[in-house]
Protein backbone atom coordinates (compact mmCIF):
# COMPACT_ATOMS: atom_id res chain seq x y z
CA UNK A 1 0.00 0.00 0.00
CA UNK A 2 1.12 3.38 -0.86
CA UNK A 3 2.06 5.61 1.76
CA UNK A 4 2.61 9.49 1.37
CA UNK A 5 3.53 11.44 4.49
CA UNK A 6 3.44 14.93 2.86
CA UNK A 7 0.37 16.90 1.73
CA UNK A 8 0.50 18.37 -1.60
CA UNK A 9 -2.55 21.08 -3.27
CA UNK A 10 -3.83 19.81 -6.15
CA UNK A 11 -3.01 21.93 -8.21
CA UNK A 12 0.97 21.83 -7.26
CA UNK A 13 3.00 19.73 -8.98
CA UNK A 14 4.10 16.38 -7.61
CA UNK A 15 8.15 15.99 -7.22
CA UNK A 16 7.58 13.38 -9.48
CA UNK A 17 6.07 15.42 -12.34
CA UNK A 18 8.84 18.34 -11.19
CA UNK A 19 11.41 16.25 -12.19
CA UNK A 20 10.76 14.76 -15.30
CA UNK A 21 9.82 18.29 -16.47
CA UNK A 22 13.15 19.87 -15.03
CA UNK A 23 14.93 16.62 -16.55
CA UNK A 24 14.13 16.76 -19.58
CA UNK A 25 14.76 20.95 -19.23
CA UNK A 26 10.88 22.16 -19.25
CA UNK A 27 9.66 24.82 -17.32
CA UNK A 28 9.15 24.23 -13.82
CA UNK A 29 7.51 26.24 -10.12
CA UNK A 30 11.40 25.48 -8.65
CA UNK A 31 13.91 23.33 -8.69
CA UNK A 32 13.47 19.62 -7.52
CA UNK A 33 15.76 18.78 -4.71
CA UNK A 34 16.77 15.44 -3.90
CA UNK A 35 20.13 13.19 -4.51
CA UNK A 36 21.71 11.05 -7.37
CA UNK A 37 23.99 9.41 -4.70
CA UNK A 38 23.35 7.59 -1.36
CA UNK A 39 21.44 9.56 1.19
CA UNK A 40 21.44 7.50 4.49
CA UNK A 41 23.02 9.42 7.53
CA UNK A 42 24.18 7.83 10.79
CA UNK A 43 21.24 9.79 12.14
CA UNK A 44 18.74 8.13 10.00
CA UNK A 45 20.37 4.96 10.05
CA UNK A 46 20.36 4.92 14.55
CA UNK A 47 16.73 6.18 14.24
CA UNK A 48 15.46 3.27 11.89
CA UNK A 49 18.07 0.77 13.43
CA UNK A 50 19.35 -0.40 9.87
CA UNK A 51 22.61 -0.26 9.11
CA UNK A 52 24.44 -0.58 5.75
CA UNK A 53 25.24 -4.55 6.09
CA UNK A 54 21.55 -4.76 7.49
CA UNK A 55 19.78 -3.00 4.80
CA UNK A 56 21.77 -4.86 2.19
CA UNK A 57 20.64 -8.44 3.49
CA UNK A 58 16.79 -7.59 2.92
CA UNK A 59 15.12 -5.57 0.44
CA UNK A 60 11.99 -4.63 2.75
CA UNK A 61 15.23 -3.26 5.10
CA UNK A 62 16.84 -1.14 2.25
CA UNK A 63 13.82 0.13 0.96
CA UNK A 64 13.20 1.64 4.66
CA UNK A 65 16.86 3.54 4.49
CA UNK A 66 15.92 4.32 0.93
CA UNK A 67 12.58 5.93 2.07
CA UNK A 68 14.15 8.13 5.32
CA UNK A 69 15.84 10.09 2.33
CA UNK A 70 11.71 11.43 2.13
CA UNK A 71 10.46 10.74 5.13
CA UNK A 72 13.53 12.40 7.17
CA UNK A 73 14.96 14.65 4.90
CA UNK A 74 12.41 16.24 2.65
CA UNK A 75 14.24 15.33 -0.34
CA UNK A 76 12.12 14.69 -3.32
CA UNK A 77 13.30 11.25 -4.51
CA UNK A 78 14.30 7.95 -3.30
CA UNK A 79 17.35 5.92 -4.66
CA UNK A 80 19.09 2.88 -4.15
CA UNK A 81 21.83 0.76 -3.63
CA UNK A 82 24.23 3.04 -1.41
CA UNK A 83 27.33 2.30 -2.39
CA UNK A 84 29.08 1.45 -5.80
CA UNK A 85 30.58 -2.43 -4.87
CA UNK A 86 27.28 -4.23 -6.37
CA UNK A 87 28.20 -4.99 -9.57
CA UNK A 88 31.92 -5.89 -8.19
CA UNK A 89 30.74 -8.38 -6.22
CA UNK A 90 28.54 -10.07 -8.77
CA UNK A 91 31.88 -10.72 -10.63
CA UNK A 92 32.87 -12.34 -7.43
CA UNK A 93 35.11 -9.40 -5.67
CA UNK A 94 35.20 -9.44 -2.02
CA UNK A 95 33.74 -6.57 -0.39
CA UNK A 96 34.67 -5.13 2.67
CA UNK A 97 31.90 -3.71 5.17
CA UNK A 98 34.87 -1.46 7.53
CA UNK A 99 35.13 -1.79 11.44
CA UNK A 100 31.88 0.47 11.86
CA UNK A 101 28.40 -0.09 11.25
CA UNK A 102 28.26 2.97 9.50
CA UNK A 103 31.36 2.22 7.36
CA UNK A 104 30.22 2.58 3.46
CA UNK A 105 31.16 -0.87 1.97
CA UNK A 106 34.30 -0.55 -0.30
CA UNK A 107 35.94 -3.39 -2.43
CA UNK A 108 39.19 -4.75 -1.49
CA UNK A 109 41.17 -6.08 -4.46
CA UNK A 110 44.52 -6.11 -5.69
CA UNK A 111 43.41 -6.30 -9.24
CA UNK A 112 43.87 -8.37 -12.27
CA UNK A 113 46.76 -7.87 -14.75
CA UNK A 114 44.63 -8.85 -17.67
CA UNK A 115 41.38 -9.14 -18.60
CA UNK A 116 41.66 -13.21 -19.48
CA UNK A 117 40.10 -15.19 -17.37
CA UNK A 118 37.66 -12.79 -16.22
CA UNK A 119 34.52 -13.96 -16.97
CA UNK A 120 31.20 -12.61 -17.14
CA UNK A 121 29.08 -14.31 -15.03
CA UNK A 122 25.82 -15.64 -17.01
CA UNK A 123 23.69 -15.57 -14.12
CA UNK A 124 24.55 -11.42 -13.41
CA UNK A 125 21.09 -10.58 -12.00
CA UNK A 126 21.10 -13.58 -9.14
CA UNK A 127 24.44 -12.87 -7.57
CA UNK A 128 25.27 -10.91 -5.33
CA UNK A 129 23.23 -8.19 -3.68
CA UNK A 130 21.13 -7.68 -6.99
CA UNK A 131 18.28 -9.29 -6.26
CA UNK A 132 17.97 -7.53 -2.86
CA UNK A 133 18.32 -4.36 -4.51
CA UNK A 134 16.09 -4.81 -7.17
CA UNK A 135 13.03 -6.04 -4.97
CA UNK A 136 14.32 -2.76 -3.15
CA UNK A 137 13.48 -0.72 -6.11
CA UNK A 138 10.56 -2.87 -6.72
CA UNK A 139 9.20 -1.66 -3.08
CA UNK A 140 9.79 1.95 -3.81
CA UNK A 141 7.82 2.21 -6.85
CA UNK A 142 4.85 0.57 -5.32
CA UNK A 143 5.10 3.06 -2.19
CA UNK A 144 6.00 6.55 -3.30
CA UNK A 145 5.89 5.69 -7.84
CA UNK A 146 3.12 7.85 -8.35
CA UNK A 147 4.54 10.90 -6.04
CA UNK A 148 8.18 10.55 -6.03
CA UNK A 149 11.01 9.83 -8.45
CA UNK A 150 12.78 6.29 -8.01
CA UNK A 151 16.05 6.09 -8.95
CA UNK A 152 18.44 3.14 -9.39
CA UNK A 153 21.70 3.87 -9.16
CA UNK A 154 24.74 1.57 -11.18
CA UNK A 155 28.22 1.91 -11.73
CA UNK A 156 30.22 3.11 -14.21
CA UNK A 157 32.36 0.96 -17.07
CA UNK A 158 35.34 2.69 -16.51
CA UNK A 159 35.00 2.41 -12.83
CA UNK A 160 34.11 -1.25 -12.88
CA UNK A 161 37.07 -1.81 -14.65
CA UNK A 162 39.09 0.12 -11.40
CA UNK A 163 37.61 -2.12 -9.24
CA UNK A 164 38.52 -5.60 -11.27
CA UNK A 165 41.91 -4.06 -12.37
CA UNK A 166 42.84 -2.07 -9.50
CA UNK A 167 42.54 1.57 -10.23
CA UNK A 168 46.36 2.19 -9.79
CA UNK A 169 47.38 -0.46 -12.01
CA UNK A 170 44.35 1.16 -14.57
CA UNK A 171 46.39 4.31 -14.49
CA UNK A 172 49.50 2.92 -15.53
CA UNK A 173 47.85 0.36 -18.11
CA UNK A 174 46.69 4.05 -19.90
CA UNK A 175 50.26 5.23 -20.49
CA UNK A 176 51.86 1.62 -20.96
CA UNK A 177 49.05 -0.71 -22.47
CA UNK A 178 45.88 1.39 -23.01
CA UNK A 179 44.28 -1.15 -25.19
CA UNK A 180 43.96 -3.29 -21.98
CA UNK A 181 42.44 0.13 -20.56
CA UNK A 182 39.54 -0.10 -22.72
CA UNK A 183 39.17 -4.41 -22.77
CA UNK A 184 38.92 -4.08 -19.03
CA UNK A 185 35.89 -1.19 -19.66
CA UNK A 186 34.14 -2.80 -22.13
CA UNK A 187 33.97 -6.22 -20.06
CA UNK A 188 30.93 -5.03 -17.57
CA UNK A 189 29.50 -3.00 -20.34
CA UNK A 190 26.75 -5.48 -21.28
CA UNK A 191 26.07 -6.54 -17.34
CA UNK A 192 25.66 -2.75 -16.53
CA UNK A 193 23.36 -2.49 -19.19
CA UNK A 194 21.22 -5.42 -17.97
CA UNK A 195 21.34 -4.81 -14.18
CA UNK A 196 20.07 -1.07 -15.66
CA UNK A 197 17.30 -2.55 -17.58
CA UNK A 198 16.24 -4.65 -14.66
CA UNK A 199 15.79 -1.93 -12.23
CA UNK A 200 13.85 -0.12 -15.13
CA UNK A 201 11.49 -3.26 -15.50
CA UNK A 202 10.93 -3.11 -11.51
CA UNK A 203 9.78 0.68 -11.49
CA UNK A 204 13.12 2.57 -11.54
CA UNK A 205 12.22 6.30 -13.15
CA UNK A 206 15.64 7.40 -13.90
CA UNK A 207 19.07 5.00 -14.15
CA UNK A 208 21.96 7.19 -12.38
CA UNK A 209 25.50 6.26 -13.67
CA UNK A 210 27.78 6.84 -10.82
CA UNK A 211 31.33 6.56 -12.38
CA UNK A 212 33.32 8.03 -9.88
CA UNK A 213 36.85 6.49 -11.02
CA UNK A 214 36.33 8.79 -14.10
CA UNK A 215 36.65 11.77 -12.18
CA UNK A 216 39.11 14.29 -14.30
CA UNK A 217 40.94 14.69 -10.88
CA UNK A 218 41.82 10.82 -10.97
CA UNK A 219 42.66 10.19 -14.49
CA UNK A 220 42.87 13.28 -16.09
CA UNK A 221 40.64 14.83 -18.89
CA UNK A 222 42.48 13.38 -21.53
CA UNK A 223 41.97 9.85 -20.65
CA UNK A 224 37.94 10.55 -19.38
CA UNK A 225 37.66 11.49 -23.08
CA UNK A 226 40.14 8.67 -24.41
CA UNK A 227 38.93 5.79 -21.70
CA UNK A 228 35.72 6.70 -20.07
CA UNK A 229 33.80 8.65 -22.50
CA UNK A 230 33.18 6.39 -24.73
CA UNK A 231 31.64 3.22 -22.99
CA UNK A 232 29.35 5.92 -20.38
CA UNK A 233 28.28 6.75 -23.84
CA UNK A 234 27.34 3.00 -25.24
CA UNK A 235 26.24 2.38 -21.64
CA UNK A 236 23.37 5.57 -22.21
CA UNK A 237 22.58 4.44 -25.57
CA UNK A 238 21.49 0.90 -24.07
CA UNK A 239 19.89 1.94 -21.72
CA UNK A 240 17.21 4.08 -23.40
CA UNK A 241 15.54 5.90 -20.62
CA UNK A 242 16.18 9.04 -18.33
CA UNK A 243 20.07 8.72 -17.32
CA UNK A 244 22.11 11.03 -14.58
CA UNK A 245 26.21 10.73 -15.03
CA UNK A 246 27.44 11.65 -12.08
CA UNK A 247 31.37 12.18 -11.74
CA UNK A 248 32.90 12.83 -8.74
CA UNK A 249 35.14 15.75 -8.45
CA UNK A 250 36.09 18.97 -10.24
CA UNK A 251 34.80 17.92 -13.81
CA UNK A 252 34.72 21.46 -15.44
CA UNK A 253 37.12 20.51 -17.46
CA UNK A 254 35.19 17.45 -18.97
CA UNK A 255 31.67 18.86 -18.77
CA UNK A 256 31.86 19.46 -22.32
CA UNK A 257 32.51 15.71 -22.58
CA UNK A 258 29.84 14.39 -20.27
CA UNK A 259 27.28 16.04 -22.59
CA UNK A 260 28.48 14.09 -25.47
CA UNK A 261 27.63 11.54 -24.05
CA UNK A 262 24.11 12.10 -24.39
CA UNK A 263 23.18 11.59 -20.80
CA UNK A 264 19.65 13.21 -19.97
CA UNK A 265 20.99 14.65 -16.65
CA UNK A 266 24.64 15.46 -15.73
CA UNK A 267 25.42 15.60 -11.63
CA UNK A 268 27.90 17.78 -10.52
CA UNK A 269 30.31 18.06 -7.59
CA UNK A 270 30.57 21.04 -5.67
CA UNK A 271 34.11 21.53 -6.87
CA UNK A 272 32.86 22.13 -10.50
CA UNK A 273 32.10 25.52 -12.12
CA UNK A 274 28.27 25.46 -11.78
CA UNK A 275 27.89 28.52 -14.18
CA UNK A 276 30.14 26.97 -16.50
CA UNK A 277 28.23 23.86 -16.69
CA UNK A 278 25.02 25.04 -17.09
CA UNK A 279 26.21 27.59 -20.12
CA UNK A 280 28.20 24.15 -21.67
CA UNK A 281 25.06 22.07 -21.48
CA UNK A 282 22.35 24.76 -22.20
CA UNK A 283 19.57 22.66 -23.93
CA UNK A 284 21.57 19.31 -24.78
CA UNK A 285 20.99 18.32 -20.30
CA UNK A 286 19.92 19.21 -17.09
CA UNK A 287 22.93 19.73 -14.46
CA UNK A 288 22.34 18.75 -11.26
CA UNK A 289 24.04 19.71 -7.96
CA UNK A 290 26.29 20.90 -6.45
CA UNK A 291 25.97 21.51 -2.84
CA UNK A 292 29.25 20.60 -1.31
CA UNK A 293 29.35 17.13 0.25
CA UNK A 294 32.86 17.34 2.34
CA UNK A 295 32.29 20.76 4.63
CA UNK A 296 29.27 22.82 4.21
CA UNK A 297 26.23 19.62 4.34
CA UNK A 298 28.42 17.31 7.14
CA UNK A 299 29.80 20.06 9.19
CA UNK A 300 28.59 24.42 8.12
CA UNK A 301 25.83 25.69 9.96
CA UNK A 302 22.14 25.82 8.42
CA UNK A 303 23.15 29.82 7.26
CA UNK A 304 26.21 27.87 5.20
CA UNK A 305 23.80 25.06 3.73
CA UNK A 306 21.44 28.39 2.89
CA UNK A 307 24.08 30.47 1.56
CA UNK A 308 25.74 27.83 -1.02
CA UNK A 309 22.01 26.59 -1.98
CA UNK A 310 20.95 29.82 -2.86
CA UNK A 311 24.69 29.94 -5.05
CA UNK A 312 23.46 27.26 -6.53
CA UNK A 313 19.96 28.18 -7.77
CA UNK A 314 21.23 31.50 -8.69
CA UNK A 315 24.55 29.48 -10.85
CA UNK A 316 20.63 28.33 -12.97
CA UNK A 317 20.97 24.36 -11.69
CA UNK A 318 17.74 22.68 -13.13
CA UNK A 319 17.80 20.39 -9.82
CA UNK A 320 19.42 21.06 -6.88
CA UNK A 321 21.42 18.07 -4.96
CA UNK A 322 24.28 17.37 -3.05
CA UNK A 323 26.99 17.70 -5.11
CA UNK A 324 27.87 13.66 -4.12
CA UNK A 325 26.96 10.77 -1.87
CA UNK A 326 26.32 12.93 1.88
CA UNK A 327 28.71 11.52 4.54
CA UNK A 328 27.13 9.35 7.15
CA UNK A 329 28.06 12.48 9.25
CA UNK A 330 25.39 14.49 7.80
CA UNK A 331 23.20 16.12 10.31
CA UNK A 332 19.62 15.72 8.57
CA UNK A 333 19.04 19.09 9.80
CA UNK A 334 21.37 20.39 7.18
CA UNK A 335 19.59 18.43 4.61
CA UNK A 336 16.23 20.14 5.41
CA UNK A 337 18.22 23.59 5.49
CA UNK A 338 18.82 22.54 1.85
CA UNK A 339 15.65 21.44 0.59
CA UNK A 340 13.75 24.33 2.58
CA UNK A 341 15.71 26.87 0.80
CA UNK A 342 14.89 25.67 -2.73
CA UNK A 343 11.64 25.43 -1.82
CA UNK A 344 11.22 29.07 -0.74
CA UNK A 345 12.24 30.21 -4.15
CA UNK A 346 9.20 31.42 -6.30
CA UNK A 347 8.99 31.10 -9.55
CA UNK A 348 11.41 32.77 -13.05
CA UNK A 349 9.29 33.71 -15.61
CA UNK A 350 11.45 33.13 -18.51
CA UNK A 351 13.27 30.66 -20.28
CA UNK A 352 12.10 27.28 -21.66
CA UNK A 353 13.37 25.71 -17.86
CA UNK A 354 13.90 27.45 -14.63
CA UNK A 355 16.94 28.57 -14.64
Amino acid sequence: MKRISKSFSANELTPKERFLKAVKLKKVDRPPVLSANQTATIEQMEKLGIFYKDAYSNPEKLATLASAAWEELGLEGVGVPFCQTVEAEAFGLEVNWGKKKSSIPVVSFKGCVAPEGIEVPENFLERGRIPIVLDAIEILAEKYGDFLPVLGHVIGPFSLAAHIANIEKILKMSIKKPKLVEEFTEMGLDAIAEYAKAMRDRGADAIVIENMFASADVIGAKNYAKFAKPFDRKLIRKIKGITILHICGDCTSIIEDMVETKATCLSIDSKTDARFAVEISRGKAAIMGNIDTIYTLPFGKPEDVEAETLRAIEAGIDIIAPGCSLSPLTPNRNVRVMVETVKKISVRATGDSYA
